[in-house]
């Protein structure tokens, strides 16, 4: 699970998506087929993730492809003012067709060869090391361009559920025009203080920050549309 350590175990994350990935690890050496549950269930949970940072949850009893393709829709997949974006756009279109093929496929894996999903037949047929592998990587690929995509796109524009860590600049603006907040011997930063015990006000003088940052004049949405809804279609 390299790209999953690389870009999700490296920001703010959940418990469960790092126990999950841990799981998958463990699973492919252990019990290979339990690698096809777990590499579905590491899909959604990332899909559920961004699709909560957006202030869009997943629809009651939602399937795998259908969270899928919502999450796509809340992603922008080109940068804004891209010089040739209608083509990107085309591109990156059939790389997501690919994308939603592979997790159909695991989806499929998991139903049909997976140790938890269902009850099996003691006795029927298994899948092996080589086809955990497979599952295990193409949920890499896919859930680690998914997130960075979206991560990337917070520390531009803050969703509903905001993390400390994606706004270092207006940490350090905002602790450069507040004093360090002296308990005792120990110095508190003043965002950090402000995170923790005021969510709210940060997250209005963040907004606030970027608005003026970005020339907008107006407090930004936390509506944060992509682009990609004609590509998921």
């Amino acid at each position: 699970m390299v790209g999953t350590r690389a870009y999700i175990l490296d920001g703010p994350i959940g418990e469960i998506i790092e126990q999950q990935v841990r799981a998958i690890e463990d699973a492919i050496t252990q019990v290979p087929d339990f690698a096809f549950d777990l590499a579905k269930a590491l899909i959604e949970s990332v899909c559920k993730t961004i699709l909560e940072d957006l202030g869009r949850p997943a629809g009651e009893g939602s399937n795998l492809p259908t969270i899928l393709k919502e999450t796509l829709n809340s992603l922008s997949m080109v940068p804004p003012g891209h010089a040739q974006g209608a083509e990107a756009r085309e591109s990156i279109k059939n790389v997501i067709n690919g994308l939603k093929t592979a997790v159909q496929g695991i989806c499929e894996l998991r139903t049909t060869y997976g140790l938890s999903s269902h009850g099996r037949d003691a006795f029927s047929a298994r899948l092996g090391l080589r086809h955990a592998i497979l599952a295990a990587q193409a949920a890499d690929t896919i859930v680690s361009f998914l997130y960075r995509i979206h991560r990337d796109a917070l520390m531009q524009t803050p969703g509903v559920r905001v993390y400390y860590e994606d706004h270092a600049d207006f940490n350090d603006a905002f602790d450069r025009d507040n004093e360090t907040i002296q308990v005792c011997d120990l110095g508190l930063v003043p965002s950090r203080v402000v995170f923790l015990a005021d969510p709210v006000g940060y997250k209005d003088a963040l907004n606030l920050y970027v608005a003026e940052r970005d020339g907008t004049g107006d407090e930004p949405s936390d509506d944060t549309s992509g682009d990609a809804t004609q590509e998921a279609q």
